[in-house]
């Protein structure tokens, strides 16, 4: 989530953490903000996904080896 540029208390809110300190009483976002940072993290994981996909060699050799 941190590589997909969600910020800390969205991550802890996300995550089920407890937001800890002065955080817990000014940092509560809201279930637009949290929609919109899910959002943005699923775009993240989706090309994420879709990169290691195109890179993995989908070839498989189906002859028996003989002894």
């Amino acid at each position: 989530m941190l590589d997909a540029g969600i910020d800390k208390a969205h991550r802890d809110t996300v995550l089920g953490h407890s937001l800890q300190g002065m955080d817990a009483h000014y940092l509560v976002p809201s279930e637009d903000s949290l929609r919109h940072a899910m959002d943005r993290f699923s775009k993240w994981l989706d090309k994420q996904l879709a990169d290691a996909s195109a890179s993995v060699d989908q070839n498989v050799d189906q002859n028996k080896k003989r002894t």
